[in-house]
């Protein structure tokens, strides 16, 4: 039987990594110009556009100003970045946001690209180093009551890449349950998903998932597969997107055997955040299986975060898994809530 941390240590040392990473190699200018619509004027850094907010740091800054992106009136930048433009676009070059009509510039590969500010879903400098690029978090909730002596322990982390023409993200989560009397329970997940842009809207990838859920006795299912997707809303500050596809699962319970079988894949995911301070995610997929006609299985998981402190949360997780006919005897569901306190890097 997979114990707690079994999947987790994959993702938790990129998270590592990712914190202790090398620096860039060259050193950031700090002539870019901000002016907001208001008058106010900074001369600095911009650090990064994130969730509608943009990020600027001057010299004598000790914290970087976290700036409403939907109220900047003028920006100047000579360095380069790495540009999410609605949809899957991603283009790195030299940035500028001029007052309106002429909205937000784009200077690559000697062309230059306008859009409305509103379509700018990120803006991240091009570094040097792979591991100076990923962002993520990791968080971890403990709770005990005395009366029955129960336990519950959960750890979770994630781990994004954005590159100029696709992006990469690993997410992993271990919960573990004990109380006196009863049979323990946990669960341990680790989830990856690759996209690369074919068009403004449209994707190609892969997506991999390891599960261990001691609840269904399920010791481990693997599933790996291809996909196509579309972008149906993607802003700063929200996003849904849609994917389907083939893959290809292997199953090991407890009790008894497994085996190997084809399923179709059919996944919706969806983001909202009101700045840094609310974010709320949700996913929800379907698997009809394609070796045994008639076998659906459904996996949900949601999470609320709010934010505390600078880069400090809250979070609120659900998760399910249902299994319409799961092999032998093995319970069909798998539903769980876990609270955590975590960090933003």
């Amino acid at each position: 039987m997979l114990r707690c941390n079994s999947l987790f240590p994959a993702a938790a040392v990129l998270a590592l990594w990712s914190i202790t990473g090398g620096l860039p190699l060259e050193a950031k200018r700090m002539d870019d110009v901000v002016v907001m619509k208001g008058g106010d004027r900074f001369t600095g850094e911009v650090k990064k556009l994130e969730k509608g907010i943009l990020y600027f740091k001057a010299s004598y800054m000790l914290e970087p100003l976290q700036l409403d992106w939907a109220r900047v009136e003028r920006l100047e930048s000579k360095d380069q970045y790495t540009v999410s433009i609605g949809g899957t676009r991603r283009r790195n070059g030299l940035i500028g946001v001029e007052p309106k009509p002429l909205g937000f510039a784009l200077q690559a590969n000697g062309a230059e690209t306008r859009v409305p500010l509103a379509d700018v879903v990120s803006i991240v400098p091009v570094e040097e180093g792979f591991w100076t690029q990923l962002t993520g978090s990791i968080d971890y909730g403990f709770s005990f009551t005395s009366g029955n002596n129960t336990a519950q322990s959960s750890l979770s982390t994630q781990v994004a890449y954005l590159a100029e023409s696709w992006s990469a993200r690993m997410t992993a989560s271990s919960v573990f349950n004990r109380q006196t009397g009863a049979a323990r329970s946990g669960r341990n997940t680790l989830d990856f998903l690759y996209t690369k842009a074919l068009s403004q809207n449209w994707f190609a990838g892969a997506t991999a998932t390891l599960l261990n859920s001691e609840q269904q006795d399920l010791t481990l299912r693997s599933t790996g597969g291809g996909l196509v997707g579309r972008d149906f809303v993607k802003s700063g500050t929200s996003g849904l997107f849609a994917f389907a596809g083939v893959v290809f699962s292997r199953e090991q319970y407890s009790s008894f055997g497994g085996g190997q079988q084809a399923e179709a894949q059919f996944q919706v995911r969806l983001f909202k955040s009101t700045f840094k301070t609310l974010q709320f995610n949700a996913m929800l997929a379907a698997y009809p299986n394609l070796s045994t006609l008639g076998r659906v299985r459904l996996s949900t998981e949601s999470y609320l975060k709010i934010e505390l402190v600078k880069d400090l949360y809250w979070k609120l997780s659900i998760y399910e898994n249902y299994d319409n006919r799961p092999p032998g005897n093995a319970p069909g569901n798998d539903f769980g809530t876990t609270t955590s306190f975590g960090w933003t890097f």
